[in-house]
């Protein structure tokens, strides 16, 4: 680790109740456009945040694993209204999508931004209208990356938006939101941001400041997780989470992701497996490598290896897993499971039978 650098221009205010301290980050004028889904409008959430916006506004409807098509359409559908600023009311889904969208309503140069800068190669953009993030998942980190998964369903790919523009202008972490979360979605979600922070410290291109985030984000969920599994209304350990969530998210948005998101995109693209499960779904057998080949980044305590360990044996990802996908089906996208820009950031040279070894493992895994 010769030399690094840390950028991350994200303005993050957390705490409960935050939600009301959003008009001090809006404009004083103009058009609001916010992304979310139909479920927190369902329940209320987004009548909540609108009650302390001293804007108009209008809603964007998104969608699970947000699809390229989908969001260029919704582009061209509303490119002549001008909006001021976006705000994502959501998980990593709706951040992405938000994401995509300031990037996209800050151009002008192509009819269908995402398919010229995904598909076409075209260059990503230099600025994007300002975003807030507002998490109601503990997991993603997207609040503070300056990445955007966006699927390409048409061509059965996964593709990547990452550009400084992508950033958010202000993350707003209050644990409120995520107070109605089914406890699966809870687990899903931590497990999420513990693979994030696990994909740090056996990562290539960790910085100390990612190092010391990840291994923050890290003990923090396996201290708080099983408390909510008692109290889904613990709002005291579903903050800590989110602070979980966001310092793993500061640790790879200097490091990127590794095998095991590299592992996990045909998993979700062909399987449906939600994406806190599919990338966390062989940690396990990841984390047994690593310590055999003793290629961590940096030392961990004994007492710190154990406990990741019992965390994942507590929790069974590599179990859950099986609802989504067989061994065999999951080998059989192997060749998929090697995104270079993502199976390169890892600490060792893995061929195609090492991954196949891992997947092997995953299954027979109790």
């Amino acid at each position: 680790m010769i030399g690094w650098n840390h950028y991350n221009p994200v303005e993050i205010h957390a705490g409960l109740d935050c939600r009301k301290e959003i008009g001090y980050f809006l404009p004083n004028a103009g058009t609001a456009l916010i992304v979310t889904t139909k479920g927190i409008q369902e329940r209320g959430q987004l009548a909540e945040l609108t009650r302390y916006l001293p804007l108009p506004y209008e809603v964007f409807t998104a969608e699970p694993e947000p699809d390229l098509d989908k969001l260029d359409t919704f582009y061209q559908q509303n490119k002549q209204k001008i909006f001021h600023i976006i705000i994502a009311l959501g998980g990593g889904s709706v951040i992405d999508s938000a994401k995509a969208l300031s990037c996209a309503f800050m151009q002008t140069e192509h009819e269908k931004p995402l398919h010229a800068w995904l598909r076409e190669k075209k260059p990503l953009p230099a600025s994007a209208l300002p975003l807030i993030a507002i998490p109601t998942t503990a997991g993603t980190g997207s609040e503070v990356t300056s990445f955007a998964t966006i699927w390409d369903r048409q061509n059965m790919k996964k593709c990547s938006l990452s550009a400084r523009a992508c950033y958010p202008k202000v993350a707003l972490l209050d644990p409120y939101f995520t107070k109605t979360l089914p406890w699966k979605q809870t687990v899903y979600s931590a497990l999420d941001s513990f693979s994030h922070a696990l994909e740090s410290l056996w990562n290539k291109h960790a910085t100390p400041i990612s190092l010391f985030y990840a291994k923050r984000s890290l003990q923090i969920v396996m201290n708080s997780l099983h408390y909510i599994e008692h109290d889904p209304y613990d709002m005291k350990n579903r903050y800590h989470l989110q602070e979980a969530a966001m310092a793993a998210g500061v640790a790879i948005s200097q490091n990127h992701s590794s095998i095991s998101h590299s592992i996990s995109y045909p998993l979700t693209l062909h399987y449906q497996a939600p994406h806190g499960l599919a990338c966390s779904a062989f940690l396990l057998p990841i984390l047994e490598l690593v310590i055999k080949n003793n290629a961590f980044v940096l030392p961990l305590g004994e007492d710190f290896i154990n406990g990741m360990h019992e965390f994942l044996t507590r929790y069974k990802p590599y179990i859950l897993i099986r609802k989504h996908c067989s061994l065999e089906e999951a080998q059989s996208k192997i060749d998929e499971m090697f995104t270079p820009e993502r199976a390169g950031t890892f600490v060792l040279n893995l061929s195609k039978e090492d991954v196949l070894a891992i997947l092997k493992r995953g299954y027979e895994l109790q």
